[in-house]
């Protein structure tokens, strides 16, 4: 059921392709550079967080994981990169879409357009005045805060999490028919 939910927030042309497990911690263990190496090369991606208190929240990534490694024009990597096709969402114990601000076509601050950002410490989706969604390089610890990417509520109580499973799902969109 909570699959449907999320499969009907999705841009419909994602929704075509038949979704495929990248990347669990379960069976893949639980390192960023594991991660990078699993899931950097497909766009876009599904983050899906379980904590250890059965809180179930994430994130519709729009642009591939290894936008991280792009430098601007003078030779500095970007901090954040992605589109405004980004979302997060809650799926237990509350049910929401968080889609970003600027959707309504209203012309956003910069802090408003902070999507994704991550290095070999940490991933990061959502920023301006908080992080949506922060996790440390072992995939084990996190926190969650509104944001003004997103104008989210923090997505579990508390704010801090404990990672029980992170799962990431890339679509097939390149496989041949």
């Amino acid at each position: 059921m909570e699959l449907l939910t999320l499969w009907s927030w999705l841009p419909v042309r994602i929704t075509m392709y038949q979704p495929i497990l990248l990347y669990t911690t379960e069976e893949h263990g639980c390192s960023l550079t594991t991660f990078y190496v699993r899931v950097e090369q497909h766009e876009p991606t599904l983050l899906m967080i379980k904590t250890c208190n059965n809180e179930v929240f994430g994130a519709y990534c729009s642009s591939r994981w290894g936008e991280r490694n792009i430098k601007d024009d003078r030779g500095n990597r970007q901090a954040y990169f992605g589109t405004g096709e980004t979302f997060l969402f809650s799926l237990y114990p509350e049910r929401a879409k968080y889609p970003w601000v600027g959707m309504e076509g209203d012309k956003v601050q910069h802090g408003a357009e902070l999507f994704m950002a991550a290095d070999s410490k940490m991933i990061t989706i959502g920023g301006g005045e908080g992080q949506a969604i922060w996790m440390d390089e072992n995939i084990r610890f996190g926190k969650t805060d509104k944001c003004a990417t997103f104008n989210n509520p923090p997505l579990c109580p508390g704010g801090d999490f404990e990672i029980r499973v992170l799962e990431v799902y890339g679509f097939a969109t390149d496989q041949l028919n």
